[in-house]
């Protein structure tokens, strides 16, 4: 059992069984309470189901820190609580995932011996999901290296890089829920009103503009979180006002997502690239 904790200053400190800190309990990283919506009308038994959202998490850390010494005991009270402030939005790493939380409460005291004090350290977490450490990303269109060394150019030329070829990509989520993406689109030659659509559900998000060369559009999707920047010679704008009004900020769902992306012109010269983090409802 071993977890870390990192603030917005960027310390970051591990809790495990062993010591300094010697980690004895945590709760709240399983199941996540439901919260559900209904409308009774009269003389009805039972109810209509409105909606269900997932509450707020809230994490407890319980532990000892482990010293030689009352002076050292104090050292390492004094590092906890410093790391673990309430003034700092902070990330917590657990089994391979992480959640974004906030410290509500984080006490020390003396517990069995000056030596040994016990910690207490309550954390609530806006988002309930968990989520990989790192984007899973993919390309949709892209260009794959053929030069490597060692290397011998024959009469008939070498080629340096081939063209991927389908429009089309099958992307896995292997998360619990629906997550939000980037998608990245990027314009090797004048390329007009690029779109990504997904084939199942028939959602699409596409972009009234012609891309000049070199220009990269990103899109992100993520819930509260929405954004269309254009960088053009790393000077980057707002392409808000470019969105089609009949587009979709594309969410990826859980299992199979079937994506196409397209252009009206020049679609060989659009590089195509889609990154997302895959949430779950417990580690």
């Amino acid at each position: 059992m071993q977890l870390i904790y990192s603030n917005q200053a960027g310390d970051s400190i591990t809790l495990k069984q062993r010591k300094p800190y010697f980690l004895q309990r945590i709760d709240g990283t399983g199941s996540v309470k439901h919260i559900i919506n209904t409308f009774k009308a009269p003389s009805q038994d039972g109810a209509f189901f409105i909606s269900g959202t997932l509450d707020v998490r809230n994490i407890t850390i319980e532990g000892t820190m482990v010293a030689s010494s009352v002076d050292e005991a104090y050292a390492l009270r004094n590092n906890l609580l410093c790391i673990f402030t309430p003034k700092q939005i902070g990330r917590l790493s657990y089994k391979g995932k992480e959640i974004t939380c906030i410290v509500e409460e984080a006490t020390v005291d003396k517990g069995t011996s000056e030596k040994l004090p016990a910690f207490f350290i309550s954390l609530l977490c806006p988002s309930p999901f968990f989520e990989e450490a790192f984007d899973t990303r993919q390309e949709l269109a892209s260009w794959v290296d053929c030069f490597s060394f060692a290397m011998e150019i024959p009469s008939t030329g070498i080629e340096f890089g081939v063209r991927e070829p389908s429009l089309i990509i099958n992307v896995i989520n292997t998360g619990d829920v629906s997550c939000g993406c980037v998608v990245e689109f990027k314009a090797l030659g004048g390329v007009k009103n690029p779109e990504l659509m997904n084939m199942e559900t028939l959602e699409r998000i596409k972009i009234n503009k012609t891309m000049l060369a070199g220009e990269v559009i990103t899109i992100a999707t993520h819930f509260a979180a929405k954004r269309i920047k254009s960088n053009i010679n790393d000077i980057v704008s707002n392409a808000f006002s470019f969105l089609d009004i009949d587009s979709t900020f594309i969410q990826i769902t859980p299992g199979r997502n079937i994506l196409r992306y397209n252009a009206e012109e020049n679609l060989d010269l659009l590089e195509v690239s889609i990154s997302y983090r895959p949430q779950y409802l417990g580690v």
